[in-house]
């Protein structure tokens, strides 16, 4: 599994576009992927915009994520 790193990587090379930790950790928790524990509890504060969702998941599968 890779990190991150290597997905804004990925999907700035494809899409010329560099995506929020926030995002990925976003898209992680909605598709049922091990998470670490955080500090925060409730709501996520800047949650991944709908249109960017599938573009984080292909790199997640192009990585091996799911």
């Amino acid at each position: 599994m890779g990190t991150y790193r290597d997905l804004q990587l990925l999907v700035k090379r494809t899409h010329d576009r560099v995506m929020q930790s926030c995002w990925i950790a976003d898209v992680k928790a909605k598709n049922g992927l091990p998470m670490r524990s955080s500090r925060r509890s409730g709501p996520r504060v800047k949650p991944c915009p709908d249109e960017w969702r599938p573009v984080i998941e292909d790199a997640m599968r192009k990585l091996g994520w799911m």
